[in-house]
Parts: C-alpha cells; structure tokens; sequence
C-alpha cells in the first residue's frame, strides 16, 4: 500500500503547508524592506562620517556646502518622487512597455530638475550660497543628477529589485567620502558638493544603461499586479503623486533656508546634522512603505496581509529608534564636536519624540496612496508643510534652531491625530476583507475514511 503524498507546490511563494494549515513567512515586504533598510543605516552611517570629515572645513562652509546640497537633494526629490511612486505601483504590469515608461519618467524627472533648479539659481539663491556665475551655472546640472540618481533607486524597487540598492548606495557612499576627505586636505572650494556629485553621476551612467538596455526589454506583465491605468487616467495619478512629493519635501526644502537667512550659515551646520541623523531614522520607516506599496501594487491580493506586516515593521522601527535618539543624541552629536552637541542636542531630542505620532501619519498615507485616494494624501501633506514653515518662521528667533524641531514636532501632531481614526477603519475594513477571503479559500476537510480509502493503490 502507497499513499499519495500532498504537493505544496500549489501554494502561494512565501507560504509552506504544516499540519493542514498555510503558514505565512516573510516574503517580499520584509526582504526588500531590509534591503533597503540596510541601505539606510548604512547611508546614514556613511553620511555621519562624511560630515565628520568635512567639518575640517570651516563651520560656514560647512553650513554653505550643506545647504546647497540639501536644497539640491529637496528639488531632486520633488522632481523625482511622483515619477518614482508610478514606478513602484505600475512597472509590475508595465511588461514589454516598461522601458518606455522609464524612459519618459527620466525625461519627465530631468525637465522638471532642470526648471526648479534654475528658478532657485537664478531667483532665490544669493551670493551667500553662490560665490560666482559658474556655481549658480552648475548648480541645475547638479539637481538633475541628484534626481536621475534618485529615480533609478525607484526603478529597481518598482522592479522588486530592492536587493541592488545597498550595493548602488554603499558604492557611492565609499566614493563620496574618499573624495571629501581628499579635498579636505587642500580646503578645495566646493569640494564638499563636489565629493558628493561626482559619484552619482558615475552611477546614473552605469546603472541607467544596464536598465534600459538589458534589464526592461526582458520584462512580462506579472500576475496578480494592478492594472496598469490608460494614459489619461496616469497622468492624472503623476499629477497627485507630483503634488503631494512636492508638499512632503517643502519642509526639508525651506528648513534650511529659513535657518540660514534669520541666523546664519554657522547656525545651520548645527540644525543640518540633527536633522541628518532623526531623518536617517524617518527615512527606515520610508522603506517601509515603499516596500508596502510596491507588494501591495504587484499583488492587490495580498493587501491586508501586507499592511498589517508593514505596520508591525514600522513600530519595531519607532520602538527602538525613539529611546535611542532621546538617550544618545549628546553622544551622536559629540562624535562631530563639542559644540555640535551643545547647539544641536535639544533639536535632536524634539525630532525624536515626533518619531511615533510620524508612524501613524505615514502609515495613514500610504494605505491612501495604495488605494488611490490622492486628495487625502495631498490635503494631509499639505497641512503638514503649513504648520511647519509658518511656525518655524515663529520660533527659529526666540528658540534658535531648536524652533525648528517644535515646529515639525506641532505638525506631526496634528498629522497623527487627523489620521488615527480613518485608520483604524481602514485596518478593521481590510481585516474583514482578509477574513472573507479566507473562508472563501478555505479547503473542506474531507471525512477520514475517505481520505483513507483514495490513498490506497
């Protein structure tokens, strides 16, 4: 007698069957989340050291070099992070027409780079940032790259090829501070934003052929993956997406600035490195939901399951980064100076207790973002920038730097407290919904004896 063995090969990847019952195991969220967490913390690694070497330079500067870089990085962000987010939700179901997605997304990212970066050259910037013709001449080149380089990172993700991105990261990152410690040793003009061009631009030649030419020409439409929309109705999702990226870094954006114009380029060497460091820890809980959209976009199945596994990922994120930054800011802070740690340790510390009213803030946006629902994601964000600016503009004198940080504590705030209700109807909706679908999958358990019986031969 031989009994008939039961096959696991029909179960879902990331699934194995125990006893009659499917037992979930990480999958695709977790993987590429700690890919891309990892990239992260090695990032912020990175930078922490980067900013140590540079502050060989002096304070002001640093604090030049440092605005110029970070205003660079906002618009490139602002330019590249609708094109990205279509990227994440649709390049699965994209198939044979997903290089002609890339290629017009890089189009789109590079015009819109070019025009935010001469409007800021030619009409906001002052001599304070620019030196001469030629820095503010260079200065859209240097938006463009920074957003080519930050698009081709969303490309791999919407590609569920998040696994690259360390490898991508820890390569540019090396490069970056051996060229800032080698100009540090002249005291080169500009070598600080130098150290940190150079490498991107070599990537974004590397990577971005490779991509075009051998990575998406091979590509099929993946099942499972949400329909890819008409070409009025993208447009229209770019458009939601453009608006709220360009509300999520206004704050990032216009802190510096305000900074640097109420108390000067000194000050705001000790405003960028806190904000360096609380933003290291903001952008894990980003990789998160990346990771959650794009799952969630390459298999509309799988919602539920994938919110709650993002969810629990983000307050891991929250619990241990919380306590860490509000004991260990001094310490952070003072591997850069002493007086790093005296002007910047109060701001660090405020930054750090928005950490989990920003976990339910973002999660809120990116269920919305999954379900299409880009007007709550644009007001929310929106309301968030408000209150941050105008408020900074309030305190920065009274409180100095550490204005910022009530500020964008305020909002954060108001953000969780706006979201924490529809959010938990989408968690009980979504919960419904997995617990329906279960019963409708679940297999009848058949009488014993017959099992029996059909696995005799």
């Amino acid at each position: 007698m031989a009994v008939r063995p039961r096959s696991d090969e029909s179960l879902p990847s990331g699934q194995h069957r125990r006893r009659g019952r499917r037992i979930p195991l990480p999958g695709g969220l977790e993987l590429n989340a700690v890919a891309l967490m990892a990239t992260s913390g090695m990032t912020a690694l990175f930078g922490l050291v980067f900013w140590g070497v540079a502050a060989r330079y002096p304070a002001e500067e640093v604090g030049r070099a440092s605005a110029l870089i970070n205003t660079a990085m906002m618009m490139s962000v602002v330019a590249s992070l609708g094109t990205g987010l279509l990227f994440t939700r649709f390049l699965g179901s994209a198939g044979e027409r997903s290089r002609r997605m890339v290629l017009a997304g890089y189009g789109v990212t590079a015009l819109i780079a070019a025009v935010l970066g001469s409007g800021f050259a030619l009409f906001f910037a002052d001599d304070t940032l620019f030196g001469s013709g030629a820095e503010r001449a260079a200065f859209p080149l240097l938006v463009v790259v920074l957003a080519l380089f930050a698009l081709q990172d969303w490309a791999l993700i919407g590609l569920q090829a998040a696994r690259w991105v360390p490898i991508e990261q820890f390569l540019f990152s090396a490069v970056k501070l051996g060229l800032v410690a080698m100009f540090a040793v002249t005291a080169m003009r500009n070598g600080i934003v130098l150290a940190w061009a150079t490498p991107a631009a070599l990537a974004v030649l590397v990577i971005t052929p490779t991509l075009l030419l051998r990575v998406l020409p091979r590509r099929s439409s993946k099942e499972g993956a949400v329909a890819l929309p008409s070409r009025r109705a993208l447009g229209a999702l770019f458009l939601g997406e453009y608006a709220t990226g360009a509300t999520s870094v206004i704050v990032p954006l216009c802190m510096p600035l305000i900074v640097v114009s109420l108390l000067g380029t000194e000050a705001n060497a000790y405003y960028a490195l806190p904000w360096l460091i609380s933003e290291a820890v903001t952008v894990l809980l980003w990789n998160i939901a990346s990771s959650y959209i794009t799952e969630a976009s390459n298999d509309v199945r799988q919602g539920p399951a994938l919110m709650r596994r993002a969810w629990r990922l983000s307050w891991l994120i929250g619990f241990t980064g919380t306590p860490f930054l509000l004991i260990g800011a001094p310490w952070l802070l003072s591997l850069l100076g002493d007086t790093y740690a005296e002007e910047g340790t109060s701001l660090l510390r405020l930054m750090a207790a928005a950490l989990p009213f920003t976990i339910v803030h973002g999660m809120y946006i990116s269920v919305s973002r999954v379900k299409q629902q880009m007007g709550r994601v644009v007001v929310l964000q929106t309301l968030s920038a408000v209150i941050v600016v105008v408020l900074a503009l309030v305190l920065v004198r009274p409180l100095g730097v550490d204005g910022v940080g009530v500020a964008y504590l305020c909002a954060e705030v108001v953000g969780c407290a706006i979201a924490a209700v529809p959010l938990i109807r989408a968690f009980r909706a979504d919960a419904d919904q997995g617990a329906q679908g279960e019963l409708e999958s679940e297999p009848v358990t058949e009488p014993l004896g017959r099992v029996r019986a059909e696995g005799i031969t």
